[in-house]
């Protein structure tokens, strides 16, 4: 007869969203826990087959498991989105404000336009905003959760946070060589390479972070 518990933690691991390693891990902390309980139903008296179906059903049901099993995965996922995303804003000073000023690269000859100047002042003001905003998450997302439990509310609204942010930034940043009138392709292709698709990836890590919550 098959053994219920890899039947019991093929079924957990299927009811689970979230991170491989992390899912993994906790996967295996349930295997270890009906592992020992086996044990010691056997050291008890109990035959394997026996103690190792009452061990899963002392366990709890999977519903139930994965529920307590999901919060962790959740905030797991919304601390890597987090990560990626400052990964990411970590270089953009550098892509406008020095070393290829970009703002200054696109200007071209519309840069007197009301909107060009609009933009460049909202990707300033807003990657700063959204660079602050990251770092407070990074912190409750880590340090804070040992001293309080942060639930899946935190973890969805640090991956709505993400996913609007790498909405903003690419937008604006698109924005602005529109409104400057650009046609330099090389240009538009280090906006496109060094804005576009790295928060694009931001992006598919946010939308994951809110399907594990």
């Amino acid at each position: 007869m098959a053994d219920p518990r890899s039947d019991y933690l093929t079924r957990l691991d299927a009811a689970l969203v979230g991170p491989r390693r992390t899912r993994r891990s906790l996967v295996r902390e349930a295997a270890d826990h009906l592992d020992d309980a086996t044990e010691a139903l056997v050291d008890a008296g109990y035959d394997e087959e026996t103690a190792a179906r009452r061990a899963v059903v002392d366990f709890g049901s999977v519903p139930d498991i994965a529920a307590s099993f999901q919060t962790a995965l959740a905030v797991a996922a919304s601390r890597r989105t987090v990560w990626l995303l400052l990964l990411v804003l970590g270089y953009q000073p550098l892509l406008w404000d020095s070393g290829l000023n970009l703002a200054s690269n696109s200007a071209g000859t519309r840069s007197d336009r009301w909107l060009f100047h609009l933009l460049d002042g909202a990707i300033e003001a807003g990657s700063w905003i959204v660079l602050a905003g990251a770092l407070f998450l990074l912190v409750v997302t880590g340090i804070g959760n040992r001293w309080w439990f942060i639930g899946r509310a935190t973890a969805r609204f640090a991956g709505a946070f993400a996913l609007a942010a790498t909405t903003f930034v690419p937008l604006t940043s698109v924005g602005m060589i529109v409104a400057a009138g650009s046609a330099d392709v090389g240009l538009w292709m280090l906006a496109l390479t060094l804005v576009v698709l790295p928060l694009a990836g931001v992006a598919v890590s946010a939308r994951r972070t809110l399907a594990a919550t």
